[in-house]
């Protein structure tokens, strides 16, 4: 197989100011029903206290000793592309690397396919790439419903600005013809019933939708580190009542 990169390429680093600080290099639980290998990169635009990958937040690193090098994982791609059937980009959020589109491209070259997590704050980043055809899945994660969302993620950012932000990347999936989910992690004390509901009016008629468990232990707000979760029955019942809403309504991460 030719190189992935022409000499043009490699001169001008089409993958400049990427910075991969985590890879799982098989997964059967990031990218739904695909075998993957799973990269998280650093860097977010939102400080949502119950996220569980701080470190890809607020990095203490200042050099580049920690970095995944984006060749490294293309050759380990390409070595296995038999075995993989795709590769899921995570955070952080992703959108905010320059270098994005390139190594989509560079995977979509190998034949694999390409799950990108987002916030949906980023609409445009992502329509490049939806209208490139460098991503085949796209997994939202709706913080909260309209006047919540600010306080929730902690962003500087207007909140009628998020909720446009949010509608316009539902909207450019909705006509898409991708597969995409719509994804809530209910957080105690941050998230009630009522919230979960509203979600469903304001983006009815999403294709899919999951209920994601909160996970304690390792969050960016040290207060929520021992906070327990909601038991299994109270987000399956959740998962029940927002049925109407999606054409699919699940719940992830019990077990």
């Amino acid at each position: 197989m030719p190189s992935l990169l022409t000499s043009h390429e490699r001169q001008s680093d089409p993958f400049e100011g990427i910075r991969i600080l985590g890879w799982v290099k098989m997964s059967l639980l990031d990218y739904p029903g695909k075998v993957a290998s799973t990269l998280f990169f650093e860097g977010c635009n939102l400080r949502c206290p119950y996220c569980h990958n701080p470190d890809l937040v607020v990095s203490s690193r200042s050099g580049n000793e920690d970095l995944v090098d984006p060749g490294e994982v293309l050759s380990y791609l390409e070595t296995y592309r038999r075995m993989l059937e795709g590769v899921c980009i995570t955070g952080g959020e992703p959108l905010l690397q320059p270098g994005l589109p390139a190594l989509c491209d560079a995977i979509r070259t190998l034949g694999l396919q390409v799950k990108v997590d987002t916030n949906g704050s980023l609409p445009d980043a992502l329509g490049g790439l939806v209208r490139d055809r460098l991503v085949n899945y796209v997994a939202v994660d709706i913080k909260g419903p309209p006047g919540k969302i600010r306080a929730i993620t902690g962003s500087r950012v207007a909140e009628e600005s998020l909720i446009q932000s949010v509608e316009a990347t539902v909207r450019l999936l909705q006509g898409s013809g991708l597969p995409y989910e719509l994804r809530t992690t209910v957080v105690p004390g941050l998230l009630e019933r009522e919230d979960l509901l509203a979600i469903g009016r304001w983006l009815q008629n999403g294709a899919k939708y999951v209920l994601q468990q909160f996970r304690p232990g390792r969050t960016l707000d040290p207060d929520l580190r021992t906070l327990r979760p909601h038991p299994p029955e109270y987000l399956r019942e959740l998962s029940r009542e927002l049925a109407g809403y999606f054409a699919e309504c699940t719940v992830r991460g019990l077990g």
